[in-house]
């Protein structure tokens, strides 16, 4: 209990700085970022401008993909988990909490079909879901505009 109260002090600090910086406002419109989730992503991933490219941050998160090859040999393709955990904790969450709207529903949905037969579909299509979250947040962050739905689910406007 005492580990909680000290966690649960430390959330509660952490929030009041993380809003004075404006990322915090972008990283927020974001489904699936609560106020907890969007502070520890600003801590763990700092300065947006260190990464030239997303792979760069995807292999921060440690969700970047490996296969353990040699000779004739070819092992099954898995996240690395070499980044950070509490980055990677942090997207799991967001993707749970991005799965409880209608689009993260459908895109959870369609990652699970991709799986068929395997018993940790559903696990693999949440880690999926947070990779897909890292790249929202890496689009939004380096733009500069908030998220817009429309975009990311690849629907585009009609004129009008």
């Amino acid at each position: 209990t005492a580990v909680q109260a000290r966690i649960a002090a430390i959330a509660q600090a952490l929030t009041p700085l993380a809003v004075r910086l404006p990322a915090f406002a972008l990283l927020r419109t974001i489904p699936g970022i609560g106020p907890t989730v969007g502070a520890i992503l600003l801590a763990e991933i700092g300065d947006i401008a260190w990464f030239t490219r997303f792979s760069q941050l995807r292999k921060l998160a440690g969700l970047d993909i490996v296969r353990v090859q040699s000779g004739q040999f070819a092992g099954q393709a898995r996240i690395s988990k070499c980044g950070r955990g509490l980055l990677r904790w942090a997207l799991y969450q967001a993707a749970l909490g991005a799965a409880r709207t209608a689009a993260g529903r459908a895109r959870l949905a369609a990652f699970k079909a991709k799986r068929l037969g395997d018993r940790f579909a559903g696990f693999k299509a949440l880690v999926e879901l947070a990779a897909k979250l890292l790249r929202v947040v890496w689009g939004v962050w380096r733009s500069g505009t908030p998220y817009d739905p429309m975009r990311a689910g690849g629907l585009r406007r009609r004129p009008g």
